[in-house]
């Protein structure tokens, strides 16, 4: 059996209470059986010694009628009276010894008969009197005999009850040691669940507490490896997206500062790259921020949220590169919980992604209902998307294999998607070669 020092410890305890429980249990049965015969034997010795007493008056009345003397029938009378429960004395008017055992009562008989109330009991005649004595030797005997008898079954008892006693121990403390072992592999560093056996012991609710605890730290270390690694690859991400327009930046600066440009007119090229590049980097440190922001923040404001307002303030904000090749449409009032300013980037990053790959095509952006959800749709009529650029459309950085010459974060659909499900939607993509692209965000209507 696993166990370490205090379980130990704590089993012998409980073994040795299994113990004394069955000494104290033996010598409560032996003393009340003791007890019991004591009262009951003293109930029927008062009857007999009644019982004896008359009986000898008849024989005393039957010797005075053929006129013998008390000295002269006594022995007689002592003779045929050999019970086993009491004893016969005759005496003299001066209290003499006339027949009868002179042998004194033993102090377990004096005190047995005092305390079960069990009294002499006398004759008194004109020349002399006769006394009934309790005689208790033969029954201590039969009671020393009956305890000898039951001290060997009460060791058999007491040697079983240690060994049930170890046997129950073992089978309650098994989960404590099965819970123990466990814990100190989840300190170690092992967040495996192992699910403890609840059908062996009654400890149930502790081995199922364990359980659940191990399903949710498996579940926490697995999500945990998982950001790490989201985490280290978004790094890499955002150093790689970064260092592109901060190298061009750099060497532009080394070529103003080495006066290898000082054409006016060059310079003013290179002004504009860097400042083209500098928004760049804004850009995707702005949309690095607030993807960061939604995957710290543990739930998203709660409010009302009217879906064709947001619509149409994201569609307003791209009529400047768009112009009219964006057409809002709605079926009604919509509205949902959430948060307005998350699904308001949500949604103008997905815009803005259709207005980028669909150069010159119409963008039609809907609001309706499915059912008991509200949605929202941005359909363009660009060039598609092939099926590996489908699969990782949401993942972030992630621009397709025929983004060209493009600009773009790769953060668009990723921050779109993160906002859409923290809001308790979903988001989906359709696109199909030179067929368009069709993005579907899907809310439960409030």
């Amino acid at each position: 059996m696993r166990t370490s020092a205090p379980f130990a410890e704590f089993s012998r305890r409980i073994t040795q209470g299994y113990v004394i429980l069955a000494v104290l249990l033996i010598v409560l049965v032996a003393t009340s059986s003791s007890i019991i015969s004591f009262v009951l034997y003293a109930k029927n010795y008062n009857q007999s010694m009644d019982a004896s007493a008359a009986r000898l008056q008849q024989r005393v009345d039957y010797y005075r009628s053929q006129h013998e003397t008390l000295k002269q029938y006594a022995p007689a009378l002592v003779k045929d009276e050999k019970p086993s429960r009491f004893r016969v004395l005759v005496f003299d008017p001066n209290h003499k010894l006339i027949a009868g055992s002179t042998q004194q009562p033993s102090s377990l008989t004096l005190a047995t008969s005092a305390l079960l109330d069990m009294r002499p009991r006398h004759i008194h005649l004109s020349d002399g009197m006769i006394e009934l004595q309790p005689d208790f030797d033969g029954f201590t005997r039969y009671i020393e005999r009956y305890w000898l008898a039951i001290t060997p079954i009460g060791v058999l008892a007491v040697i079983l009850a240690w060994l049930a006693g170890r046997a129950i121990t073992r089978r309650a403390v098994r989960p404590l040691v099965d819970v123990t072992d466990a814990l100190h592999g989840i300190a170690e560093g092992d967040f495996t669940p192992k699910m403890l056996l609840e059908s062996d012991s009654g400890l149930h609710d502790l081995t199922q507490a364990y359980n659940d605890v191990a399903q949710r730290l498996n579940i926490a270390a697995v999500e945990q490896r998982r950001q790490q690694a989201e985490m280290r690859q978004f790094i890499a991400d955002a150093g790689h997206e970064l260092r592109t327009p901060l190298t061009i930046f750099m060497g532009y600066l080394d070529a103003l500062r080495s006066g290898v440009v000082q054409d006016s007119a060059a310079v003013a090229r290179v002004h504009e790259t860097m400042l083209d590049e500098s928004r760049k980097m804004r850009t995707i440190i702005e949309k690095l921020i607030l993807l960061a922001r939604m995957e710290r923040e543990a739930e998203p404001v709660r409010d009302r949220v009217d879906l064709n307002s947001v619509a149409a303030r994201a569609v307003d904000a791209l009529r400047p590169i768009a112009g009219d090749r964006i057409r809002f449409s709605h079926d009604g009032g919509a509205s949902i919980t959430g948060d307005d300013a998350e699904l308001y980037e949500a949604l103008k990053n997905v815009v803005e992604n259709a207005v980028r790959y669909a150069p010159d095509q119409p963008i039609d952006v809907r609001v309706g209902r499915s059912g008991s959800d509200v949605t929202i749709d941005v359909i363009d009529r660009g060039p598609g998307m092939q099926n590996v650029d489908v699969e990782h459309a949401f993942d972030r950085f992630y621009r397709g294999s025929s983004h060209g010459d493009i600009e773009g974060s790769g953060l668009g659909l990723a921050i779109a998607k993160r906002a859409v499900e923290r809001m308790g939607g979903s988001i989906a993509l359709e696109s199909r070669m030179n067929r368009g692209t069709r993005v579907t965000m899907r809310f439960p209507a409030n």
